[in-house]
């Protein structure tokens, strides 16, 4: 009874060690696993009362933490592949050893961040440029409880108060994490001003930049217009000079920023005189027409060398040549919403009337 005793014991002995086998060390992530460089990680298997565990690191790092037990800590401090391996022994049996289980590490690099931004003025809008690209996350914090998520986000409309430390995390695919800063100046001066007149085709163009007394002036505009001058003039404008000017400013500190004005240039009229030439000095009251196109918003103002006129204002004269020789027809259109001005003018032959003499009879 006794040798059937010890052999059942013994079969129950093997039972249990060939599934203590089966659920010894098991690994607790998916090979291979990944850390992150410079970073402390802990490795852990199920743990089994009265066991002893052998840890083994073939590179990397080193173990600071934890051999002998079910648990350590590795502190990673080289990038690269490397294997981790434990053995467990039954110190308070059997003292039998089981088979290795290994896991295979990457020490992946830590991303470099670069955090840059502009120096707006007072009420403009602060540009955080966050890198480098393509990471799985971007975390930036920053003064007045500002959070964003976005690579390179905006702040709109900054005040003083958005002066400051401004800090990126980032974290790339394989989850390892690094930050930067970028300490954020705002240019405490009003935003720049820019503002134009809208002359006509040939009168002068005067852009006029604010605030006074910053450092430096730089105007860009269309047909490659530059000038450093505050409040510059384009004398003689044409139908080209219209468009986007933009004026960027620079305070004595070395802050800038930019602003835009639209200028329109406006067209002038093309007034045309139509009417007979040359023409006869009237003898008795009768008028020739003159006329010009018919235009509701412009005015018209005629002048007459040689006769008299009426129907002024309209586009349209009646004119009694009084005065033989060189006369002329000129009209001056006006455009009542630009006022552009433009003038037309005809010379006219003024034919004298024949002096007949008396009628004599025999």
């Amino acid at each position: 009874m006794k040798t059937n005793a010890a052999f059942f014991k013994s079969i129950l002995l093997i039972i249990l060690s060939a599934t203590s086998l089966g659920v010894w060390a098991q690994p607790s992530t998916t090979d291979p696993d990944h850390a992150c460089i410079n970073s402390t990680e802990e490795y852990w298997v199920v743990d089994t009362p009265g066991s002893t565990y052998n840890w083994l690191l073939s590179g990397g790092g080193a173990i600071t933490q934890g051999q002998g037990t079910s648990a350590i800590r590795i502190n990673w401090t080289t990038v690269g592949t490397f294997s981790l391996s434990v053995t467990e022994t039954l110190a308070s049996t059997t003292l039998c050893t089981g088979v290795p289980v290994v896991l295979n590490i990457i020490v992946d690099p830590l991303p470099v961040p670069t955090a840059t931004a502009n120096t707006p003025f007072t009420g403009g809008d602060l540009n955080l440029i966050g890198g480098p690209d393509g990471m799985a996350t971007y975390a930036w914090t920053g003064p007045n409880g500002f959070t964003s998520a976005v690579q390179n986000p905006v702040i709109n409309g900054v005040t003083n108060a958005a002066a400051g430390i401004y800090t990126l995390t980032v974290t790339n695919a394989a989850g390892c994490s690094a930050s930067t800063t970028v300490n954020v100046t705002i240019n405490t001066v009003d935003l720049p001003t820019a503002v134009a007149n809208t002359p006509c085709v040939g009168g002068d163009l005067n852009l006029i930049g604010g605030p006074s007394g910053m450092a430096i002036y730089s105007w860009t505009g269309p047909n490659g217009f530059t000038s450093s001058v505050q409040n510059p003039t384009i004398a003689g404008v044409t139908a080209a000079a219209a468009g986007t000017y933009t004026l960027t400013v620079t305070n004595s500190s070395g802050g800038t920023a930019s602003v835009s004005v639209d200028v329109i240039i406006n067209p002038l009229p093309a007034p045309v005189i139509t009417g007979p030439n040359p023409v006869c000095q009237s003898t008795d009251a009768s008028t020739e027409i003159y006329s010009t196109p018919a235009d509701a918003g412009s005015t018209f103002n005629w002048t007459v060398v040689g006769g008299t006129l009426s129907g002024q204002g309209t586009n349209q004269i009646a004119v009694l040549w009084t005065t033989p020789g060189a006369g002329s027809v000129s009209v001056a259109q006006t455009v009542i919403s630009t006022g552009c001005t433009a003038t037309a003018t005809i010379d006219i032959t003024v034919q004298p009337a024949p002096v007949t003499s008396g009628i004599y009879h025999n």
